[in-house]
């Protein structure tokens, strides 16, 4: 027999080849593991660096170096043009222009850019780059409602406060949510006092220069850190036949006399709403014809102390009880949070301003650019932090007057180059849409859709409007055919021909820029 095939040689080849084979097997076995731990670990690592990373948020800015440079030759048609619309027995001495290639500021056309003129709402546009400057676009507004004792057995024995952080859109029923809130803490009464803080932009008021016949309408209401409904009162007063018109008051708390009749549909409207003595609240007479419920809204002299007003009146329709009154005071350091508000993001306000043009968010602007440069958002220093902005930015300030945030001053006097200026830096803000779509669309939406624009050029003209006697403005972006965007300003003061010419010169300026 060969040596080779004995039985006892060849069952240990026979032992080694399977314990081979089975060393083979396993690591096979032990390498697919690792493969698929690896993978999901790797897959887990991926995803572990990808969650944190939120969406982009900013809009990418390509379409601002888009189009054609502008040629000399271009440049000095355009300029020619534009002089042709430009007549002076249309546009008095008193005219400010600007226009400028968004891309890189090069101007393609001007007259008086230097000339300090009385901007009107187009002043919104200074207020806006100031408060993105100081504060960013994402920022937010905070309000709180807060307390220095712990609820214990449905009782507080202690006070409240709603803390103002300057949010222009705080409504009433923003403070009624503050008030369910309250409740699901367990409060049921509250042996204290409901105090409002507004102390971050110091005491209520508005600027000295504003016309005293302006001061008792809605959009001349005094700013406060915490205005609520924009500083005015909602009356809606409601006919009814054969009986007096019911009035209601939003929001509640304020002390209302009426006594309004209801007349025949058609007849006079000689209805009254009047501030009693000593802000001892409103007194509603005359008469309304039947028909519709009808709105009228009055300013809030003391917005801050009003706040308290309405919190603790809907604290009480809400069943709370309340042993004290309502006043004005800063809480203690450490005061429990019971209830806190987050405004929407700055850039969002700020598009609702421009499309509105609302005085009431341009002037909590101001005040937030103030607080922010200084820690106290009082008119001077708002009024500086403004001003310094401009200085950042190279502007000269030469007869530049700021008497407020809004342009409801005559006093106000700022310069093309001012207004320029403030547009070149929104444009540039990282925004997540493109910035000039902040503006409304002229001919089309907010207070520039009535400009009459070609058909060519709207849904190109992004603009910002401004009037108050004897001044108009506009100023905006215009996205050219060939050349990209194009920044412009027109400030005419004291015009003699009347503002329809002025107007209508002004569309077919911008109808033939749209055109380049």
């Amino acid at each position: 027999m060969d040596p080779r095939l004995k039985p006892g040689r060849w069952r240990r080849r026979r032992n080694r080849r399977v314990r081979r084979i089975g060393a083979l097997v396993l690591a096979i076995v032990l390498l697919a593991l690792a493969v698929v731990f690896l993978r999901g670990h790797v897959h887990q690592k991926v995803q572990t660096l990808r969650a944190p990373l939120p969406p982009p948020r900013h809009h990418l800015t390509s379409w601002l170096r888009s189009g054609r440079d502008w040629t000399p030759n271009q440049t000095a048609q355009l300029r020619a043009d534009l002089d042709k619309l430009a007549p002076a027995d249309v546009f008095p001495v008193s005219t400010g222009m600007l226009v400028l290639d968004a891309r890189n500021g090069h101007v393609l056309y001007s007259r008086n850019p230097e000339l300090p003129l009385i901007p009107g709402s187009t002043i919104k546009l200074m207020t806006a780059a100031a408060a993105l400057g100081a504060l960013g676009s994402e920022y937010r507004f905070i309000t709180s409602v807060v307390t220095d004792e712990s609820p214990s057995g449905g009782v507080l024995n202690g006070n409240i406060w709603v803390v103002g952080g300057g949010d222009p859109e705080l409504t009433s029923d923003n403070l009624r949510s503050a008030v369910h809130e309250i409740q699901l803490h367990g409060v049921q009464s509250v042996a204290g006092n409901v105090y409002a803080d507004g102390s971050r932009y110091g005491p209520d008021r508005v600027s000295d220069t504003w016309e005293p016949d302006d001061l008792q309408y809605g959009w001349a209401a005094p700013a406060s850190a915490v205005s609520i409904d924009g500083g005015s009162l909602q009356f809606t007063i409601t006919p009814r036949a054969g009986t007096e018109a019911m009035v209601a008051v939003d929001p509640p708390g304020q002390n209302v006399i009426a006594s309004v009749e209801t007349a025949a549909e058609g007849s006079e409207n000689t209805l009254h709403i009047d501030p009693l003595p000593n802000d001892g609240g409103y007194e509603v007479r005359g008469q309304i014809p039947y028909g519709a419920p009808q709105k009228y809204w009055r300013a809030v002299p003391h917005p801050t102390h009003a706040a308290a007003v309405s919190l603790l009146a809907m604290m009480k329709l809400a069943g709370i009880e309340v042993s004290g009154s309502a006043g004005e005071s800063s809480p203690p350091a450490g005061a429990t949070t019971l209830w806190e508000h987050r405004s929407r993001t700055l850039d969002l306000i700020i598009k609702q301003m421009f499309f509105l043009s609302d005085n009431h968010y341009a002037e909590e602007l101001l005040r937030a650019v103030g607080w922010k440069a200084f820690g106290l958002g009082d008119l001077p220093n708002s009024f500086a932090a403004e001003k310094a902005f401009l200085q950042s930015n190279h502007v000269p300030s030469q007869g530049v007057v700021i008497a407020d945030g809004s342009g409801l001053s005559a006093r106000n006097r700022v310069t093309a180059n001012c207004i320029a200026a403030s547009l070149r830096f929104l444009l540039n803000q990282p925004l997540p849409e493109a910035p000039f779509t902040l503006l409304p669309r002229a001919g089309i939406e907010g207070t520039v859709a009535v400009r009459d624009l070609a058909p060519e050029a709207k849904g190109r003209v992004f603009a910002k409007d401004g009037y108050i006697q004897g001044a108009s403005a506009l100023a905006g972006y215009v996205l050219t055919m060939k050349h990209g965007p194009v920044i412009f300003v027109f400030l005419v003061n004291n015009w003699e021909r009347g503002l329809d010419a002025v107007w209508a010169n002004e569309d077919s300026m911008l109808d033939l820029i749209a055109s380049r």
